[in-house]
């Protein structure tokens, strides 16, 4: 029997959000594993203003998106179709994101903010493309526990990477990290790695 003519177009409807949802992600994770990689290798002068320096030019570039209209027709034939509505019209997320990794390598130990920034690239990645595609069980802000339940997870195995992090402080950790996440905040690319690295940093000082 064939399926409705509705169950059809949602069915649809759902695999181009995961689609777009997916190649999201996956800038998500190459850029924040780079700007990782970057904080915890690079002497920390060096990283703080690299970061910021992109910071800056992600703010430029949405800026001349938005105000000057060449630019954001190219802007919307090359990436447009990753968008989602509240960016067409603001800042996006990795310009967010941006903003938020500079600050929190700013305020904190350089090798606590890269940890904390594969919290907001991994474990976010995971949170979405799970609550996405398989989350039954919706909660305020349209997040779901199976996607909550995948960001724990990979935040676990993440804090497990601290060195001088003890078990039970990781624990704590990934369980505070995970209900920051949960929050019905509609950008938190920003919130994100600053909230881990301050967990990240209250962690490590309890395991002295």
């Amino acid at each position: 029997m064939a399926a409705p003519a509705g169950s059809a177009a949602d069915q649809q409807g759902i695999d181009d959000v995961v689609a777009r949802e997916t190649g999201r992600k996956a800038i998500h994770v190459g850029v924040t594993t780079a700007c990782a990689a970057l904080a915890w290798y690079a002497p920390a002068a060096w990283a703080r203003a690299l970061l910021a320096a992109g910071a800056v030019l992600g703010l430029a570039l949405d800026l001349a998106r938005l105000r000057l209209p060449p630019v954001g027709r190219i802007f919307q034939r090359t990436v447009g179709t990753l968008l989602r509505g509240r960016e067409r019209r603001g800042l996006t997320g990795a310009t967010t994101m941006a903003i938020g990794f500079a600050t929190t390598a700013l305020v904190f130990p350089t090798r606590i903010a890269a940890v904390a920034f594969l919290y907001a690239g991994l474990a976010d990645a995971a949170a979405a493309l799970v609550g996405r595609s398989l989350g039954r069980h919706r909660f305020r802000g349209g997040k779901s526990v199976e996607g909550s339940i995948a960001f724990f997870l990979v935040a676990l195995v993440l804090a497990a990477t601290l060195p001088g992090l003890d078990p039970l402080p990781a624990l704590g950790v990934a369980v505070a990290a995970t209900l920051v996440e949960a929050l019905p905040v509609p950008d938190d690319n920003w919130i994100n790695p600053l909230a881990a690295a301050g967990l990240l940093w209250l962690g490590w000082t309890i395991s002295g």
